[in-house]
């Protein structure tokens, strides 16, 4: 990690935002929290946040970015002081309308999307719904999803994922940061990632977990339009690239992939100028 990574990774997180949707699918207030950062003026980039972190996991992107871009990293429903859906099984689609209601809110009618991992499945799936509003797509350590599992092995594979979200100890929430991370991970970069399920509520994994059933990635990418940019770190154990990654990328019309040597699942921070200087050139890409 270079010096100027770990800056970017001391860098003060802009302040909590929240707006109100008219979205009937969203329950309570409806409203979805975000960080923001950037001229307003500026070419947009929304960020989407994997299952169990939260816009606070892309510090390094708000603070590097906003230099060109506006930049927006939210809160999926359920996540900090994003309402929760008010539907019981909400299916990618239902994300993906959310982030697009969120852009219209905020005056954005055309954005470079950027997701991590299972936010990945739903940056590909706003790619695919809203061709017209998606200037390039860069998917981080991106996830195949689940649709495609017989559905005798669903519910197994779902109790898996439900446990793996329980309150964690000391202990297990140190594992899952050593599943993250490749093992030459700096302690900051563990000391952030540690923080980063703070903001995930039981509503809002259980919401998560069942939107993995609803979508299988190579499929929904086969109709992108947009530019995309496939981000992996050769270290990864969460997503393997063959598993994952590689599947996405040969089922995809236009895409390119990265990988990065001795990176895990988090390359927005265990890389972050490696990372950023990818998804710049996919924006700028996405601007011709």
């Amino acid at each position: 990690m270079t010096e100027t990574d770990s800056r970017l990774l001391e860098a003060s997180l802009p302040p909590v935002a929240q707006i109100q949707l008219n979205l009937d699918t969203l329950s309570g207030k409806q409203t979805i929290a975000y960080r923001a950062a950037g001229d307003e003026a500026a070419p947009p980039i929304v960020l989407l946040h994997g299952i169990g972190s939260n816009s606070a996991g892309y510090r390094a992107q708000l603070a590097a970015l906003a230099t060109r871009h506006r930049v927006i990293a939210w809160d999926a429903p359920g996540y900090g002081q994003s309402s929760p859906f008010a539907i019981a099984t909400p299916g990618a689609a239902d994300y993906a309308e959310a982030v697009m209601a969120m852009m219209t809110a905020l005056g954005i009618s055309r954005a470079t999307v950027v997701g991590s991992s299972w936010g990945s499945v739903i940056a590909a799936t706003f790619a695919a719904q809203y061709a017209y509003a998606t200037r390039a797509l860069v998917l981080s350590a991106p996830n195949v999803a689940r649709a495609h599992l017989p559905l005798s092995d669903r519910a197994a594979a779902r109790e898996v994922l439900m446990r793996s979200g329980a309150a964690q100890s000391p202990e297990a929430r140190a594992a899952v940061v050593d599943a993250l991370l490749a093992p030459n991970a700096t302690p900051q970069v563990r000391a952030l990632v540690s923080t980063l399920r703070d903001a995930v509520t039981p509503t809002g994994w259980e919401h998560a977990v069942d939107m993995l059933f609803s979508a299988y990635t190579p499929v929904v990418v086969a109709s992108v339009e947009a530019p995309i940019s496939i981000v992996i770190g050769d270290d990864d154990h969460i997503a393997p690239g063959n598993d994952h990654a590689r599947p996405i990328h040969e089922a995809a019309r236009n895409s390119t992939l990265h990988v990065l040597d001795g990176i895990g699942h988090m390359p927005k921070l265990e890389a972050p100028g490696r990372f950023n200087a990818i998804v710049l050139a996919a924006a700028a890409v996405g601007d011709t």
